[in-house]
């Protein structure tokens, strides 16, 4: 489906006329006109406004260069709010990643305060603390390289929905 919008020639006569093939036979004319009018029960095509939106239907007889894609707009909309969307995710799980990435540092200086580095050293319960230090420092990698991939997720995701809008532009016209 394909649309137009009427200009300053609101005519019946005078939109068929911008529509519709020059070489059309009077039955396909006809044909055309019945299904331009099928397609727009909102307007009465005899009472045309500046600025009407017609509906085109993908049949033979009208005029492609004259139309535009129904589609183009919703999907050019969706693809700006896809966008946006995407982009507040992927600034926001990339702030996530640095204040943890800046809460693992504070931990790993925590770790090497004098008090700690005692309580660590500690006969009775030093090696509780110890292996509980060590747990926490291995697991900051995997929590860094989660992080990454969030980040790597959104970006592939986006990449992927806005070639299938783009995929879906081109099927609809």
């Amino acid at each position: 489906m394909r649309t137009f919008i009427v200009g300053d020639e609101t005519s019946f006569k005078a939109v068929s006329e911008r529509l519709l093939l020059a070489n059309l036979s009077h039955v396909r004319s006809d044909a055309a006109l019945k299904a331009l009018q099928e397609a727009n029960p909102h307007a009465d095509l005899n009472k045309l406004a500046p600025g009407t939106v017609l509906f085109v239907p993908d049949t033979q007889g009208f005029k492609v260069s004259t139309t535009s894609s129904a589609a183009e707009a919703p999907l050019t909309i969706l693809g700006k709010l896809l966008d946006k969307a995407l982009g507040l995710a992927l600034e926001e799980t990339a702030a996530g990643n640095a204040a943890r990435l800046a809460d693992q540092e504070q931990a790993v200086k925590a770790f090497e305060d004098g008090a700690v580095k005692k309580a660590a050293g500690d006969p009775n319960i030093g090696g509780q603390i110890s292996e509980s230090i060590n747990a926490v420092k291995k697991a900051f990698p995997a929590d860094r390289e989660l992080g990454a991939r969030a980040e790597k997720t959104i970006t592939d995701i986006g990449k992927a929905a806005s070639a299938k809008l783009t995929e879906l532009a081109k099927s609809l016209g």
